[in-house]
């Protein structure tokens, strides 16, 4: 296998608010698009507010066909899901720090998959859109993102000149998304078009766990014909960290006093951490961290409060990033076990909505021939 990376943009400068098209001319296969995504913070802090929340969509088109569509939570996600291995993602509070996360579309099931990649020369004008917006969560200023042309794009394709012989590329779209209601059944028409390899599904609303969004899953194919799964989402997220275990990141918090901080991880995180303040020496005591919070107080030697907000550098761990949950259709790597949804004429995911609302959104990753 002969391969090579192929750097379409190096920290091009982008806008606050604005879509980055990006030719996809190349005359090889892409295994995958590596996405790299930096901003800085304004001068006194940015507190929850992290690059996932500001690329809010990753989309590669042919003319009006969209290949692949899909947000920087989402892109995250997959990524763990399909290589066990968290992104490099550096989240960062700190006063005029910087934030840099780094993720992968993956066509196939791994990187330099031989079967299954994007042959852009199959297509008349494939593009890659990026689409930012830096207030996602609050207005550039001291206390966000700053002010100021500041977000730095880069884009490399992992081009692969001999080895891979693709017959299909593995498809990655964002099928629906709404706020759910705190009761009551959502059903939610799947396409039939192409097979099926994974469903992720991202359940948020920060301090909350993901099943008290939504509680129980099910998929039906030609009402109730054939049902592949009906099942809890606490036992599917049970399934999910058993096959592919804790995210794991640095993660830089600015907090003093009483605090909570959102984390990346929704479930059963755990944040160890010190205070980066040479010769003032500070006590950390977490006393909660669940539902993508960590809860803590802040104390000098003498078990004072202290309520100055200071540098703290630390590991996050946990499951459900971004607070998604994958469902895996047959054998992950086995695509002769994997969900065939054309043998059907109507399929629905049918979601139950529990105790809280909150975003709910459906990504499925399909086959998809050349």
């Amino acid at each position: 296998m002969k391969v090579r990376d192929a750097v379409l943009e190096y920290q091009k400068t982008v806008t606050d608010a604005s879509t980055t098209i990006i030719d996809l001319d190349v005359p090889d296969p892409i295994s995958a698009l590596e996405l790299e995504v930096e901003c800085t913070n304004g001068a006194t802090s940015n507190e929850d507010n992290f690059i996932s929340d500001i690329v809010t969509k990753i989309e590669v088109v042919d003319g009006s066909d969209v290949l692949a569509s899909l947000n920087m939570f989402h892109l995250e996600a997959l990524q763990f899901y399909k290589t066990g291995k968290t992104p490099a993602l550096f989240p960062s509070e700190w006063a005029s720090g910087s934030q840099r996360h780094n993720a992968m579309l993956l066509f196939g099931r791994y990187l330099w998959d031989p079967v299954y990649a994007l042959v852009p020369k199959n297509y008349r004008n494939p593009q890659l859109k990026v689409t930012m917006n830096k207030a996602a969560i609050r207005a550039a200023s001291a206390t966000g993102f700053a002010s100021g042309d500041n977000i730095k794009l880069s884009v490399i394709a992992k081009l692969a000149e001999e080895g891979l012989s693709p017959s299909a590329f593995l498809m990655q779209k964002e099928i629906n998304s709404f706020v759910s209601a705190a009761s009551g059944d959502k059903r939610i028409d799947l396409p039939t078009d192409y097979p099926y390899r994974l469903a992720l599904l991202r359940l948020w609303i920060e301090g909350s766990d993901i099943d008290e969004v939504i509680s129980d899953l099910k998929l039906t194919c030609d009402t109730d014909k054939y049902i592949p799964f009906n099942r809890k989402v606490k036992q599917l997220d049970a399934v999910a960290q058993g096959m592919f275990g804790l995210c794991r990141l640095k993660h830089d918090f600015f907090r003093g006093g009483s605090f909570t901080a959102r984390t990346l991880t929704n479930k059963e995180p755990w944040v160890t951490g010190f205070v980066k303040t040479p010769g003032t020496p500070r006590v950390i005591v977490p006393w909660a961290q669940w539902s993508s919070t960590y809860n803590g107080e802040l104390y000098d030697m003498a078990g004072v409060l202290d309520g100055t907000a200071r540098q703290i550098t630390a590991m996050e761990e946990g499951h459900a990033l971004h607070s998604t949950l994958p469902v895996i259709f047959g054998r992950i790597l086995d695509p002769e076990t994997w969900f065939d949804a054309t043998k059907y004429g109507k399929i629905e995911l049918v979601l139950t909505q529990a105790t809280v609302s909150g975003d709910c959104e459906i990504v499925l990753e399909q086959v998809r021939p050349i």
